[in-house]
């Protein structure tokens, strides 16, 4: 065996809680998440570092916020009281799915992370750890992963975690085939996902597949006998619906929190499960409330009056100035490496045309945005976080130039008044909002008139999944949904990801699919890196995006509120079994 990881985790509250100031501080905590990120094999994911450390991810999920459906923001919504047993945090989007087989963006994956558990959790640094697995070996052709389950752990029902909840767990996931499914379809057949014993199962790949390891985060493990027992008809024959319609509103998850309550346009809440294998810290929460509340003045209110612990990432920079005015709260700036992108629809005219989108992508002010709009970002330098040891930091990034803009739309024939353009951006997010009235008096400077087009969050996920309907300029956030370049290139970029709000540029360009292929097939790091290198350039000169900037994310907290740990995989900062009160 190539790899063996025997590590048990123990003791982590402390381990893994991180003063989130220091990091911002630390540009070596960054850069030794990017050797984890970058230079990591198949080989070298497998043999983790446990390494338990602090950090800071990012992860792309969603974007700003709102939701059509979400809440007023009415007040009535939070506990008036706390006894400090229950953390209390607000959301601008609501949580779609709570079933790990169909959950993509970051509301979703707070959900699921805290429900479930994965055979293996990335640290701050990038790197996997054993998790449900307690350890795992990778065969020498890097083709056959051997998991051991851990001893101990449960599902809320009481019923232990077997190696056949993860084959079957596997099985749903495929068979379903929504969610992150497209990641393991082509690499991984249902029949060569085998069971050796009580707490032993084995994956074996169709071929090399460097970021296998890392996309296990998004399996999320579920109680096989439960969904059995609460099965109906479906059409997946003795498997009924596959408990789909049960886990609409339950879990069947092994993960630090149960479900407590969940209306699906307004709040979800989790209760702690005393038996978790993991332990508990003595000052953890016993629940956890997250509401649906998009005004910022609520915001503002609720943190005021001590209502609020915990604000979403999305509040205005005006209300984290507030915030940091406020007596018994403080607000937190964690570096990421999630990007903030207008993605173009390269299939639609007049944005099927490179030359549009060049000229796009040089008539934006960058600079405006992060030092108006989102101050304390950094200028994105091509499609990857420069936090990533792969990210090529020569490229020609586009800049801020007008009358190159106007140059290339004339080369091209263009003249002012013949480009019509729709920009989409979430609605009552004030951040996106500001952007958008930017970008429509930009590419008024070089002759492209625009209509802004906000929209709820629901709506734009809805139209993202059609070529046709998707807007030709879109707003988005995102982060890595697993700790691997990969999940930025493939999930985007490549013609067969899926068609969703990540991959609203629809591109299809056959060299970048063939160069997102070969790394994936290439286990050296060093050449890994190389391909990743050259398919930058590539995607820089095809203009799919314009690359805005690299998001620095606020919170703000309640001074009580501590253990929040950054981790560059969508929404693992937000695993509450870190959190604790004093």
């Amino acid at each position: 065996m190539a790899n063996e990881h025997t590590e048990q985790k123990q003791s982590r509250f402390n381990q893994r809680v991180c003063p989130i100031s220091a990091l911002v501080q630390n540009d070596q905590t960054r850069r030794k998440f990017l050797t984890g990120l970058g230079t990591a094999g198949a080989a070298g994911l497998a043999g983790c570092a446990s390494s338990p450390g602090e950090g800071s991810s990012s992860s792309g999920g969603g974007s700003n916020n709102s939701n059509g459906s979400d809440s007023s923001g009415n007040s009535s919504s939070v506990s008036g009281s706390n006894d400090a047993k229950t953390l209390r945090m607000n959301s601008v989007q609501r949580f779609g799915t709570i079933d790990p087989a169909k959950g993509t963006d970051y509301t979703q994956t707070l959900a699921l992370l805290n429900m479930y558990d994965p055979l293996v959790f990335p640290n701050s640094d990038g790197e996997l750890e054993p998790h449900l697995a307690s350890e795992w070996t990778v065969s020498d052709d890097n083709l056959t992963y051997t998991f051991t389950i851990r001893k101990g752990a449960t599902f809320h029902s009481g019923e232990s975690v077997t190696a056949e909840d993860v084959k079957f767990t596997l099985d749903r996931f495929m068979d379903i085939n929504k969610g992150f499914a497209s990641l393991l379809s082509n690499i991984l057949s249902k029949e060569s996902v085998t069971v050796s014993d009580e707490r032993t199962v084995e994956f074996t790949l169709d071929q090399v597949h460097s970021p296998f390891l890392a996309t296990l985060v998004l399996l999320f493990i579920v109680d096989k006998k439960t969904i059995l027992d609460n099965k109906k008809d479906g059409d997946y024959q003795d498997r009924g619906d596959y408990g789909q319609s049960y886990l609409n509103n339950n879990d069947a998850g092994s993960g630090p929190y149960t479900l407590d309550s969940f209306e699906r346009q307004s709040s979800i809440s989790f209760a702690k499960y005393d038996d978790y294998w993991d332990g508990w810290d003595k000052n953890a929460y016993e629940g956890v409330e997250v509401n649906i509340i998009t005004e910022d003045s609520t915001v503002r209110s609720l943190m005021k009056n001590g209502e609020l612990d915990m604000t979403s990432q999305y509040q205005s920079t005006e209300t984290f100035q507030a915030l940091e005015k406020m007596e018994g709260v403080r607000v937190e700036t964690i570096p990421t490496v999630t990007l903030f992108y207008m993605k173009m629809n390269t299939q639609k005219s007049p944005t099927d045309d490179p030359a549009v989108r060049k000229a796009i992508s040089h008539g934006f002010n960058y600079e405006t945005v992060r030092s108006e709009i989102s101050p304390g970002s950094k200028q994105a330098i091509g499609p990857l976080a420069p936090s990533f040891n792969a990210h090529k930091s020569n490229i020609k990034q586009p800049t801020y130039d007008p009358k190159r803009a106007r140059q290339i739309l004339s080369d091209a024939g263009y003249q002012e008044g013949d480009l019509k353009i729709s920009q989409a951006y979430i609605q009552s997010n004030n951040m996106e909002e500001k952007v958008g009235l930017l970008f429509q008096e930009n590419m008024n400077e070089i002759g492209i008139d625009v209509e802004l087009n906000p929209q709820t969050w629901g709506t734009i996920t809805e139209l993202a999944t059609s070529v046709k309907k998707t807007p030709h300029v879109n707003q988005v956030f995102y982060g890595p949904v697993y700790p691997s370049p990969d999940t930025v290139f493939y999930n985007q970029y490549h013609s067969e990801a899926a068609s969703s709000w990540i991959s609203m540029s629809h591109l299809e360009n056959d060299k970048v699919d063939s160069m997102i292929e070969e790394a994936r097939q290439t286990v050296d790091a060093d050449a890994r890196a190389e391909i990743y290198g050259k398919l930058q350039n590539k995607l820089v000169e095809l203009a799919p995006d314009i690359f805005g900037f690299v998001q620095a994310k606020k919170h703000g907290f309640a001074k009580s509120v501590q253990g929040y740990t950054y981790r560059p995989s969508q929404s693992y900062d937000y695993w509450f079994h870190n959190y604790h009160h004093q």
